[in-house]
């Protein structure tokens, strides 16, 4: 029992002599020696704690990392992984994050690359490493210096051994001098490794004898010298040039086709004696020189001569006297040979219209036209010139024998201009055109007092000078069927007017205006009418294309002449003259009302065109045949106006156009005079056109 321990009392009554007093004991603590120290875990505890808390950590690295596996090529390959990476089987155990490699095997070129390892799953690469380069020994046989080419291409070596080439199968091909390429397939192993070729290289070359009558010529071929004939050569083979030379012979080229390893033997060359060299100079120089009829060149010249015979020799230059010569030449001998040439002069006169024009000959003035020149018998270029006119160039070759004459017509710049403009021309449908160059103020209509006179040739001033082009001939049916391949002009009560060489008709304004704008496509030239949806809507007069002629045009080449407006095609009086025209005649006396009954022009209908005869500017058909159909929308003026209209167009918009003419169906007073105008827009059988154009 300690000191803390109470003993027990039994309750025996009051008597206090039966109590025991309980003393409290004192409490000693345990003594620890002063300087040691209390240990709360013995070291066995602390390395099982330890070894619990790595097995922990490893069991929560192996629940959280991932595989990370290469397959490499070769499979022997080392695999070097940044940071904590495991080895395990095949691949490593990484925890997700980013990873650095680096893969290396020998014999290859190492590797290295960047992957991303995450938690979802293991992380699978393939890899395959590059072979490093091979290495090629060439030995040849028999040993020689060589090139080595690769897949045709050279590579470099050096005493036969050709450094990193990539593996796989390659071409090599064996190049050395005098010696045939030697080619096989070899497969390069690479890794490093050198392999060795065995060539065994033939021969490129043939034996081949040459000799030569006399022998002792020297043999070259491509520069290079062999030795004397005769000769055993050993050629290259090929086509070769073999040079055979001996002092005062003629050096001589033989072709030589050479096989390697087959031998040749050529036939005997005779060597003929060498030419001999003429240095030959004229006075002047540039003399032509011509050696047995072959021209050579100029002068000076040097000319090779065959020896053992004599050359005929000729000189000559314009303005001078010819000379001949023979020359023979001894083999290798050279010779001077200097010529004179005589000039040779000629008469020429040059007069100009106007006069006292300036003349240069040769680019310097010479003097004044109406003179006489002495020139060298030899090509002269000739200008004459006056103030006001254009250059008048021309070329003369005088001549000893006979005085010549020059005669320069000057013209001034406008004159110029219009000598370069064709007077006539074709259109694309085959019919001609000539130029007309109005420049005339007159009055188109008739006056209130002329008989027949109707109210709608109400009198206008016109200047016209705006240079056109017009048919000599209405538009005939050939010409149009081009245009129109199934047009037909029909016919009346039998009579046809269909044939090719009739005027067309049966066509409106319309469709003479469409044939106007076909025209001018097939010329490249700018149409005139206007179209939209294949309907003529206005006119373009900048145009530069085919059209109808204007009714001033129409007026001023049927009408006016010096001055004066004609009343009739023939003249101012009537009776019609005979042979003027197509009218109603006797002959149409089954198809029309009223005839001239004194005049016959042979045709019941429409005639030919260009039949009768044409007028003063060779146009055709002006009055009769056909009526024609104008570009002018038709208008009536009041008359009150006398303003001169400029190379008037008539307005835009309308609704019928101008029809001007008489036809084969007229006879009366009123449709004969050139002044009579109707209108219309539809097709008639009496009614044609022809075409006109702007000279731009």
């Amino acid at each position: 029992m300690t000191a803390k321990e109470a003993v027990p009392v039994r309750d025996n009554g009051p008597a206090e002599d039966d109590f025991s007093i309980i003393e409290p004991a004192g409490f000693i603590p345990v003594q620890v020696e002063s300087g040691g120290k209390r240990l709360l875990l013995s070291p066995r505890a602390l390395t099982i704690a330890g070894s619990l808390l790595l097995g922990m950590l490893a069991l929560v690295y192996l629940l959280v990392a991932r595989s990370l596996i290469f397959e490499t090529q070769p499979a022997d390959a080392d695999v070097s992984v940044s940071g904590l990476a495991l080895p395990l089987g095949d691949g490593h155990l990484v925890l997700p994050g980013h990873y650095s490699y680096t893969i290396s095997a020998s014999g290859y070129l190492p590797k290295s690359g960047e992957v991303d390892v995450s938690s979802d799953g293991h992380s699978r690469h393939v890899v395959a490493l590059e072979k490093k380069p091979g290495h090629l020994q060439v030995v040849s046989d028999p040993p020689v210096a060589l090139r080595i080419l690769v897949n045709g291409s050279d590579v470099p070596s050096e005493n036969g051994l050709a450094k990193n080439i990539p593996a796989g199968t390659k071409r090599i091909t064996v190049v050395t001098d005098r010696y045939l390429p030697y080619t096989r397939e070899v497969e390069i192993e690479g890794l490093d490794n050198t392999q060795r070729l065995q060539a065994k290289l033939r021969p490129a070359w043939a034996n081949v004898r040459i000799s030569s009558n006399p022998p002792g010529a020297t043999v070259s071929v491509g520069g290079e010298v062999l030795g004397t004939t005769p000769l055993n050569a050993e050629l290259i083979q090929g086509d070769r040039q073999v040079s055979l030379s001996l002092p005062e012979y003629k050096t001589v080229e033989i072709p030589v086709a050479v096989t390697a390893g087959v031998d040749q033997t050529l036939a005997p060359v005779d060597l003929s004696a060498a030419d001999g060299l003429l240095r030959v100079v004229s006075k002047p120089e540039g003399a032509g020189v011509t050696v047995d009829g072959e021209f050579r060149g100029h002068t000076p010249l040097e000319l090779e001569l065959s020896s053992g015979g004599q050359h005929q020799l000729r000189f000559f230059k314009d303005g001078y006297a010819s000379v001949e010569r023979t020359i023979d030449v001894d083999a290798g001998v050279e010779r001077d040979l200097n010529i004179t040439l005589d000039a040779v002069y000629g008469r020429v006169r040059i007069s100009s219209s106007p006069a006292d024009a300036q003349v240069f000959i040769d680019g310097r003035l010479a003097g004044v036209t109406g003179e006489t020149f002495n020139l060298p018998a030899r090509s002269h270029s000739i200008l004459v010139r006056k103030s006001g006119y254009v250059d008048y160039e021309t070329s003369v070759v005088p001549s000893s024998k006979l005085e010549q004459t020059i005669r320069a017509v000057l013209l001034t710049a406008d004159e110029a201009r219009w000598s370069r403009i064709p007077t006539e021309i074709s259109h694309p449908a085959g019919g001609v055109m000539k130029l007309m160059r109005p420049n005339a103020h007159f009055t188109m209509g008739s006056s209130r007092r002329e008989q027949g006179r109707r109210a709608n040739e109400v009198l206008r001033q016109v200047a016209l000078d705006r240079p056109f082009y017009l048919g000599t001939t209405e538009v005939t049916n050939r010409e149009f069927r081009r245009f129109r391949r199934m047009h037909s002009s029909s016919h009346v009560n039998g009579v046809s007017l269909d044939n090719d060489n009739l005027p067309v008709v049966n066509v409106s304004w319309s469709d003479a205006a469409m044939f106007c704008n076909w025209l001018s496509e097939r010329d490249g030239l700018s149409p005139v009418y206007l179209t939209e949806r294949g309907s003529i809507v206005g006119f373009d007069a900048g145009a530069n294309g085919y059209r109808l002629p204007t009714e001033a045009e129409w007026a001023w080449a049927a009408r006016y002449e010096q001055g004066a407006m004609r009343k009739f095609p023939w003249g101012d009086e009537l009776p019609v003259r005979s042979n003027s025209g197509n009218y109603a005649d006797n002959n149409a006396a089954q198809l029309v009302p009223a005839v001239l009954r004194t005049y016959s022009d042979r045709y019941a209908a429409t005639a030919p065109v260009a039949t009768y005869s044409p007028n003063s500017l060779g146009l055709h058909d002006l009055g009769g045949n056909v009526s024609e159909w104008i570009h002018d929308l038709y208008t009536i003026g009041t008359g009150l106006s006398m303003r001169r209209e400029e190379n008037p167009v008539g307005p835009q918009n309308g609704d019928y156009h101008v029809i001007r003419g008489s036809s084969w169906r007229h006879a009366g007073l009123t449709e004969l005079r050139l002044s009579y105008r109707d209108y219309g827009a539809e097709p008639r059988n009496d009614v044609g056109f022809r075409i006109a154009r702007w000279v731009n």
